[in-house]
């Protein structure tokens, strides 16, 4: 079954016409219809789109995965307080490459996949899926391979919070944990398997981490 198949499926349940569908979203019918028939793969206002249909944002896009979110409060901001529930907010899960040119990097609003957040504090936000096992640590906070993390460009990292940066030099993405000791700034990974490195005029902090989250095949 196809997303396509999903909004199709939950409108009827709902006795919803394509034209009250449409316009409790916030969309065109035409819209709707390209939705309907396949045409539109990652619909721009998918939490709209779940609330209307009252179904699950993540069920309503794959229809086969249920979310787990890792709970990781010693490493978000106090600046990170929830949005209303009204103000959720869907933010393109994009590459590690594209990670590097953010935000000048223009978004495929209709090949770009989107997941929701409570955590947006401005349009620049993203998530993005991570890569390698420097943050899966034996013990305490944990974020493996395959997790996507929510980050937010326009916070200042405070000590102990986690951090995606940029290498200028080689133009490469690194998630880590940021630490500040004796007026030195360190990138820390959270497995003890890897060295902390010192945070040179060649690394640049691109946002502090909010929010990880893993999808899990049910």
């Amino acid at each position: 079954m196809t997303i396509a198949d999903r909004v199709k499926e939950k409108r009827i349940e709902l006795g919803l016409t394509q034209a009250q569908l449409a316009s409790l979203v916030g969309i065109s019918q035409q819209s709707l219809q390209k939705i309907e028939d396949g045409k539109t793969q990652n619909p721009r206002k998918i939490v709209a789109l779940s609330k209307a249909l009252e179904c699950d944002v993540e069920w309503l896009e794959s229809g086969e995965y249920t979310e787990l979110k890792e709970s990781i409060p010693q490493y978000k901001s106090e600046k990170a307080k929830p949005l209303q529930a009204n103000q959720i907010q869907a933010r393109p899960v994009i590459t590690h490459d594209q990670a590097a040119n953010w935000p000048t990097f223009n978004v495929d609003t209709e090949q770009t996949k989107w997941m929701y957040t409570e955590y947006s504090e401005s349009d620049k936000s993203f998530w993005l899926k991570v890569v390698g096992d420097h943050m899966t640590s034996p013990s305490g906070s944990s974020v493996p391979e395959g997790y996507f993390i929510f980050v937010e460009p326009s916070l200042t990292p405070q000590n102990g919070d986690l951090i995606v940066a940029k290498v200028l030099q080689s133009n490469e993405i690194t998630f880590k944990k940021f630490v500040l000791d004796a007026g030195r700034v360190y990138l820390k990974p959270l497995n003890p398997l890897y060295h902390a490195i010192e945070a040179t005029k060649d690394i640049q902090v691109i946002g502090v981490v909010k929010e990880a989250r893993a999808l899990l095949k049910v």
